[in-house]
């Protein structure tokens, strides 16, 4: 049941700009576009039907020109095959060619050529046989001699019928083109089919082709045959050949609603020809144009005046809403300024509000975020250091305990000779190892550093031992981790061949390749099985591996920590044949590493 204060109540609830676009849409738009496309819908019914109508009769005069031109041309083809001297004259079985000839001569030489003068819609006449003793010339062909160009000919195969209206293209070299041809079977003799005969009555192109072009200006005609081929195009059609170039074998797109399709006749020679229409838009197009732009000016005429009316009651909505976007706009760009404004009671001065109040509390929130993420920064960059402090100083202990214990053993079996060299090479490196400077240090110091530890590996081990060097002149200025491959070579030594009796030997290899800098260090020693391999480079990457293999977890560790997990680190071993222990870090890395420490 329809209640007044309820319905009131709702229209009451609606908000002021959904009541003024309800008003614009439902009293202006609405009413002005509805009337409009009516009065359109109808126009263009009847501009389609005025066109459709023209087009109509159009294809049928062009329809029945050709077709009076076919009829002509069959009556004319009837005429010649009935001709009982010339299929006489035909069928004889001459000699030599010297006995044709005067038959040429005398009988057939003008009896064809006379019809092409008296009949200006037919360009050529001809009659082919099978009969060997004549010659092909002029008007008459043997088809022994034409074999392969008579593309025509199979127009009789499994048709009933001895008249045929034929498209074809024409191979022969001196008189090639496209052909709209009348055939006939001349049969019409029983005591003169000794040999078969057919004559071709060739239509005149030029004909056909200005009755093709006549509504050129304005409609495309097709002519299509009884094999749904397009034959002629009047839209390529070209007068300077003569000719089509060849014949289309693809059927033009029907539905359209300017497409007429009228079929030329019944008769058996010509049931299936048909004659396709096809208006030319533009002119069309060019009436709805205007049509469209009647209507246009009187829906513009229409909508100005009310909409000038609305604009006036929305002014005071411009003015506000244009002052919110620019503030909203500026907050993109971390300005967070309130809107200096009147605000008003309506739904906008609400907004506007909202917008103050927002803008206020985002700034303060800002700051504070901002304040929590500098000090959480600073935390963990400390945490950071005091992880890369505790890793160092797990090293110093270690490798100093090695050392001194390699020295005992040296001292013990030598009697304390050419102990020198080796304790200075071992203050040298002990110096390094306490050194206090940069974490970062040139790869060419590392692998100095590290030849050191090896003369020293090399006066222990004496003759049983052998190290080599293969460093890329462009890598020995990199900056790479302090001692990172110094604790390699030191786990290769006393992991890989301590338990080897001889033949000692170790590889480090520093190369630059792929955007990155690889090192690896190689030996022969004793290798590691499968499952012991994986316990190693789980214990590498552990934050706690126990006391076995320090060095390697802390080349891991520190290389994970310099370089945010982008550095590869890898361990390759075969029991019997050595363990190769290397890492590749991208050089961008190694470079924006530098840029921090040099900052």
């Amino acid at each position: 049941m329809f209640r007044p204060a309820a319905f009131l109540q709702r229209i009451n609830d609606i908000p002021l700009k959904y009541k003024f676009l309800l008003i614009y849409f439902l009293c202006v738009l609405l009413p002005i576009i509805v009337i409009n496309v009516f009065f359109y819908q109808r126009n263009s019914a009847d501009i389609k039907l005025r066109e459709m109508d023209n087009l109509q009769k159009s294809i049928e005069r062009a329809s029945g020109e050709l077709l009076g031109l076919i009829e002509e041309s069959v009556a004319l083809s009837r005429s010649i095959a009935s001709d009982a001297a010339i299929n006489e004259v035909l069928d004889r079985t001459y000699a030599d060619p010297v006995e044709y000839f005067v038959a040429y001569h005398d009988f057939l030489r003008n009896n064809l050529t006379r019809y092409t003068s008296t009949y200006p819609n037919i360009s050529d006449i001809r009659i082919y046989t099978d009969n060997d003793s004549i010659q092909s010339g002029s008007n008459y062909y043997v088809i022994g001699s034409l074999s392969g160009a008579l593309p025509w000919l199979d127009q009789f195969a499994g048709r009933d019928g001895d008249v045929r209206l034929a498209a074809y293209v024409e191979r022969d070299v001196l008189n090639s083109g496209q052909r709209i041809s009348v055939l006939s079977k001349m049969n019409l003799y029983a005591a003169n089919s000794r040999y078969k005969k057919y004559l071709r009555v060739d239509l005149n192109p030029e004909k056909i082709y200005s009755i093709m072009k006549r509504e050129d200006g304005w409609l495309r005609l097709l002519l299509i045959d009884d094999r749904d081929r397009v034959v002629l195009d009047s839209a390529s059609i070209s007068f300077r050949t003569g000719v089509a170039s060849s014949v289309i074998t693809v059927p033009p797109e029907r539905g359209s609603g300017y497409v007429i399709e009228h079929t030329l006749g019944q008769a058996g020679y010509i049931k299936g020809w048909k004659l396709i229409g096809i208006a030319d838009t533009r002119r069309i197009e060019m009436l709805h144009d205007a049509a469209r732009r009647s209507i246009l000016w009187l829906a513009a005429v229409s909508a100005i005046i009310p909409t000038i009316l609305i604009n006036v009651l929305f002014r005071s909505y411009h003015l506000r809403v244009n002052k919110l976007a620019r503030h909203m706009a500026r907050i993109r760009d971390e300005r967070f300024e309130p809107i200096a404004i009147a605000e008003g009671r309506d739904e906008i001065g609400a907004l506007i509000r909202s917008f103050n109040a927002m803008a206020v509390k985002i700034h303060s929130l800002i700051h504070e975020v901002y304040k929590l993420e500098i000090r959480q920064k600073n935390l963990e960059l400390e945490h950071l250091r005091a992880e890369l402090s505790a890793l160092h100083s797990q090293v110093n202990p270690h490798f100093l305990f090695n050392t001194l214990n390699a020295l005992y053993v040296v001292c013990v079996k030598n009697g304390y000779r050419d102990v020198a060299s080796v304790i200075r090479d071992l203050s040298l490196l002990m110096r390094q190892m306490l050194s206090r400077g940069d974490d970062l240090i040139p790869l060419r110091e590392e692998l100095h550093f590290t030849a050191m530890y090896l003369q020293i590996e090399k006066f222990r081990f004496g003759d049983l031992f052998e190290y080599a060097f293969e460093v890329d002149p462009d890598a020995n200025e990199m900056r790479i981790p302090r001692m990172s491959v110094q604790l390699l070579v030191e786990n290769a030594c006393k992991h890989g061949l301590q338990a080897r009796r001889d033949n000692r030997r170790v590889a480090v290899t520093a190369k630059l390749e792929d955007q990155a800098l690889a090192v690896t260090v190689a030996d022969n020693g004793i290798g590691m099985e499968e499952e012991k391999l994986r316990q190693v480079m789980d214990m590498a990457r552990s934050d706690s591996g126990g006391h076995e293999h320090v060095g390697i977890r802390n080349v891991c560790k520190r290389l994970e920590l310099y370089y945010r997990g982008m550095a590869a680190f890898r361990i390759d071993s075969r029991p019997g044949e050595g363990t190769t222990v290397g890492f590749r870090i991208p050089i961008r890395l190694l470079i924006e590493e530098e840029s921090k420490e040099g900052r």
